[in-house]
């Protein structure tokens, strides 16, 4: 059976304002309250041919939100009066939604910035797996020398009961190699174009591939700690804690974490930037109040809403703080924050290639104002923000209208976060049970704590 790719395209929301079926949306201003949406995830399919002349509408719809919306309006350089041109007869041509979308993506990806994307509505529900999806084996992996090592199992979960282990390598899914997978996707990723962003692109399809409905299995080859071969099909849970996403957008599946770790050293990691989550920030932060140190661990989160990313940022600052701007075609406008100070002590924050958007934003603007120390490795850069609109053959428009900076004005977009300590996963640590970045953070806040 042919395999159909997935074009990842992960995608900050703001300004959704919820319809019944379809998305309605206001063009962003400081008084809009933003909303932070992790990852589109397009499978394009061959359906039904339209008419020429209904590729032609939905084309422009596409290619005139761009032009009427995009932040800069110079397209960074970019034609776009020209890109039209190039791309009309193309559209005009197509024989397919498959080649109409291919096209579509291609002419918005000229613009190299990430969230910037179409596809049919009913893919939303594969957006994101490690917020959307409803059914979970209990593992996190990473692409480390592009291999798809476990970098996390969750305790009593059916990977860790069908003896999955930290630094076992995925050798293939659903039959597939990795390697052939990795080969596929490759030439479908969109911005941003930098090494990180290719590992967050391909990770997050092979994460795709894992996570699905509960009740199923997937079936996995995979290479032990003494490279020996095995396969099984490791059953899918459903993941039970479930919060409203809003704007008409997939439900989204919650985790949050928070403990002691050695030393007393406190640890808290959620999977996205989500409003009902901030009680447990609370609560935890309120139990971790002795703690020498508390690091937020920021890996492998999309984002999420845009509020909430503030709210969890002012519990660690004091005073009156300018976190960071963002400009549209209208101009620079900074985000200020009020800070709660809830917690003063030593902060570090983990980041690495799937950190992505708000994730971004936060840790960016704690670097900025020197409030969190960065370990892990650089994200990718997807720090523009964008609106989403339905088209006229009820296909999903996400395009760009804001670009995020730091408060001292570095642009994040393709930039990413560089970290204050770079430290990098390795297979032979894993074997062993060490997260290398997460003992870093223990190793900084036990030299520089309270």
């Amino acid at each position: 059976m042919k395999r159909t790719n997935r074009i990842l395209i992960p995608i900050l929301v703001m300004g959704i304002l919820g319809g019944a079926i379809f998305l309605t949306l206001a063009s962003f201003s400081p008084a809009v309250t933003p909303t932070i949406v992790p990852a589109l995830t397009s499978t394009l399919v061959p359906t039904q041919t339209h008419s020429n002349s209904e590729y032609l509408q939905v084309f422009e719809a596409v290619w005139s939100t761009i032009n009427e919306t995009y932040f800069d309006p110079d397209f960074g350089g970019l034609d776009w009066e020209a890109i039209h041109a190039k791309y009309e007869p193309l559209i005009t041509s197509a024989d397919d939604d498959e080649t109409l979308y291919r096209l579509l993506n291609q002419m918005l990806w000229e613009l190299k910035v990430s969230h910037a994307a179409v596809g049919p509505a009913e893919e939303w529900l594969s957006a994101e797996p490690v917020v959307w999806k409803a059914g979970e084996t209990g593992i996190d992996i990473r692409l480390l020398d592009d291999k798809a090592v476990i970098t996390r199992v969750n305790a009593g979960s059916p990977a860790e009961e069908a003896g999955l282990r930290l630094g076992f390598i995925i050798q293939s899914i659903e039959g597939t190699s990795v390697e052939q997978i990795i080969t596929e996707v490759e030439g479908h990723l969109s911005p941003p174009y930098n090494p990180a962003g290719r590992i967050d692109g391909l990770t997050r399809h092979l994460l795709s591939l894992i996570y699905a409905d509960p009740g199923t299995c997937v079936s996995l080859a995979y290479l032990d700690g003494k490279d020996e071969l095995h396969e099984g099909c490791v059953k899918r849970i459903l993941r039970l804690r479930v919060g409203n996403t809003g704007g008409g957008l997939p439900p989204s599946y919650l985790e949050f974490e928070s403990r002691r770790l050695e030393s007393g050293v406190g640890y808290i990691r959620f999977n996205t930037f989500h409003p009902d989550l901030m009680p447990d920030l609370v609560q935890a932060i309120a139990t971790l109040q002795d703690a020498p140190g508390i690091i937020i661990d920021l890996r492998g989160n999309p984002g999420g809403e845009f509020d909430t990313d503030g709210q969890m940022a002012a519990h660690f600052l004091d005073g009156n703080v300018t976190f960071g701007k963002i400009r549209t075609r209208s101009g620079t406008t900074p985000w200020d924050l009020t800070g709660e100070n809830a917690y003063a002590g030593p902060l570090v924050i983990l980041i690495d290639a799937l950190s992505f958007s708000g994730s971004e934003f936060v840790a960016s603007g704690m670097q900025a104002v020197g409030r969190a120390v960065i370990i892990g490795e650089r994200s990718p850069g997807g720090a523009s923000a964008a609106n989403v609109k339905p088209l006229p053959n009820s296909a999903i428009l996400v395009y760009p209208v804001a670009e995020l900076l730091t408060p001292d004005g570095k642009v994040v977009e393709g930039n990413g976060v560089i970290p204050d300590i770079n430290v990098v996963l390795e297979r032979s640590q894993l074997l062993e049970g060490i997260d290398a970045q997460l003992q870093a953070a223990i190793d900084y806040i036990v030299e520089n704590g309270r």
